[in-house]
């Protein structure tokens, strides 16, 4: 039997794929996830929620990346463009919203943005931008 966090949402789904470890997911990031489900009305996938230091580094992450604290996750809809999932995320309350149209998934967490809100990753490089808006118009 699987424990849900949310009606939509199960533990597991958040857990780090190299190990299995689930480690706190941080409430904020819950909320806005489910709200951002209820919003688009069809089922989002988490590619990637929490990581271990190992897997992150395995697969090229931020060193200090939000999936190590539970504040992000990697998701992805079906029959959903990033633009519109990344567009739905903002208003759901996401703060930074990373695009990959290459692999067809975002990245949302619950980070103040620093030096950018938002991102697009295009062969292994990646491009920053100070607002999602701006970062869309380059898709």
């Amino acid at each position: 039997m699987s424990v849900y966090v949310t009606k939509d949402f199960k533990y597991k789904e958040f857990a780090c794929p190299d190990c299995g470890v689930s480690r706190p997911i941080n409430p904020n990031l819950i909320y806005r996830l489910q709200n951002l489900r209820d919003m688009v009305n069809i089922p989002i996938y988490i590619s990637s929620g929490i990581r271990c230091k190992k897997y992150n580094k395995h697969i090229g992450g931020y060193i200090n990346s939000p999936h190590l604290t539970g504040k992000a996750v990697d998701i992805y809809a079906k029959n959903m463009t990033i633009k519109q999932l990344a567009i739905k995320a903002k208003e759901a309350g996401f703060t930074r919203v990373g695009l990959y149209p290459e692999n067809h998934f975002i990245h949302i967490d619950i980070i103040r943005p620093w030096r950018s809100a938002s991102w697009i990753r295009r062969k292994g490089e990646y491009i920053y931008y100070k607002t999602l808006e701006l970062a869309l118009t380059k898709l």
